[in-house]
């Protein structure tokens, strides 16, 4: 499989979730590092404030430009919310240091298609070299328009807000490092501020089509564990 390091956020207390995943990891051959740093069990008063921004005015400042002033309201976060994001921030800053190149994050709830490590070293190489994002899965439903897919084509220029939800994609270090500068404090969930980020750094966005991961808690398999 043509990428360099694969962290996988994971909370510990969901231990089928692993399980499941050391199978699929295993049937295809797959080396990852699990992130698990930060349950919400962890999370005290200070580490909180270090590194979660729960005022409305950093929220409207970072969220608007990129939603508009109708988006989401601010709200505050919960500390799975904020144990999610977190471990996000982590395996970015991971993407930078680790990786000369680029690098993957899953969620600990995804299932790979069948034939995933084809398929991904099929679609990486045909996917523009200009890229600086890509993600795989369809978290939300978010697909590329029927009217717009080509015959032949799995790689789609998004424009911004481009996150596809936080549960697969692809990061190129110089990207991830930009980031790790910038999400020193995070201000919302981890795909609304991922949409900020690759935002504020004009990042070249791609999404896969069809997707090559699906989210388990999205698809009755498991219970999300946010809310």
């Amino acid at each position: 499989m043509n990428v360099e390091k694969i962290y996988v956020l994971h909370y510990t207390k969901l231990t089928k979730r692993k399980e499941n995943l050391q199978k699929q990891f295993s049937h295809f051959g797959i080396d990852v590092e699990y992130i698990t740093l930060f349950d919400q069990e962890e999370l005290n008063e200070e580490l909180i404030a270090e590194n979660y921004d729960s005022s409305k005015e950093s929220y409207d400042k970072k969220i608007h430009p990129v939603y508009g002033p109708m988006s989401t309201p601010h709200r505050l976060l919960n500390k799975a919310e904020i144990s999610c994001t977190f471990k996000h921030k982590l395996a970015i800053q991971k993407i930078s240091k680790e990786c000369e190149n680029y690098g993957l994050i899953l969620e600990d709830d995804i299932f790979l298609a069948d034939n995933f490590v084809e398929l991904f070293d099929s679609f990486l190489s045909s996917t523009p070299p200009d890229w600086d994002a890509i993600f795989m899965g369809c978290c939300a439903g978010l697909r590329v328009s029927v009217e717009n897919i080509k015959e032949n084509v799995h790689a789609y220029k998004k424009n911004h807000p481009a996150s596809k939800g936080g549960d697969s994609y692809l990061l190129k270090k110089e990207l991830a490092t930009k980031i790790s500068g910038t999400m020193d404090k995070f201000v919302t969930v981890s795909d609304w501020e991922l949409s900020y980020q690759l935002h504020e750094h004009n990042a070249n966005v791609y999404w896969w089509e069809p997707p090559l991961v699906i989210q388990g808690s999205e698809h009755g398999v498991y219970k999300s564990t946010l809310r």
